[in-house]
């Protein structure tokens, strides 16, 4: 029974893996052993860095950043973005450099999951889905830039018609399937009118 906890609102037993209680819809903390925000590349301590108004926390060896969700989600804003004259030219994706390999969280010490921000900008992100985001050395940069030269919504457009032709081919399905039962039924009707 470990895997049960107490939710902080309405006291009744629920999964621990739950983040949002499915009885009365609480957001739930994670108890978390502190823990000292170590690079996972590096293995060293990691320095906290001051950015505006943003504090991250960066490694000294590597450059890699960490950044939780909520100072991920500031990053990234098109706002923010669009404010920052840095970005000339068009954003070119570069090729893939290395094999990714899978890291730990910062946080909770989790293997994090890889995906490519935006689906389309090349850069590969580790990401855990609870805590936050380590970025290598750049990849905030070439993130920012993908924005700037409106790669997000290069990357809607496309699922808007990768969702439109998915649309299409479901009716087109449902349409033969119609059809197909159309013609079963008028087929046994005229079994049961005539075979008699």
């Amino acid at each position: 029974m470990k895997n049960i906890r107490n939710c902080e609102y309405c006291g009744k037993k629920i999964n621990s893996s739950y983040t949002v209680c499915p009885l009365c819809g609480g957001h739930l903390h994670e108890n978390l052993k502190s823990r000292e925000p170590v690079c996972p590349r590096c293995n060293i301590r990691l320095d906290i860095h001051l950015h505006g108004s943003e504090e991250y926390d960066l490694c000294a060896k590597c450059g890699g950043l960490w950044l939780d969700r909520d100072e991920f989600h500031l990053a990234t804003r098109e706002y923010e973005v669009y404010r920052n004259d840095d970005f000339k030219g068009p954003y070119l994706r570069e090729p893939l450099k290395e094999t990714p390999h899978y890291i730990p969280c910062v946080r909770c010490g989790k293997i994090m999951n890889r995906k490519n921000f935006g689906r389309i900008s090349g850069v590969l992100i580790d990401e855990c889905n609870k805590h936050g985001v380590w970025l290598d050395a750049g990849e905030l940069a070439k993130i920012q830039h993908f924005i700037a030269d409106g790669g997000l919504d290069r990357a809607r457009d496309r699922e808007i018609s990768k969702t439109r032709t998915e649309l299409k081919d479901l009716a087109t399905r449902v349409d033969q399937t119609a059809f197909t039962q159309k013609i079963i039924h008028f087929w046994n009707f005229k079994r049961w009118l005539f075979g008699r």
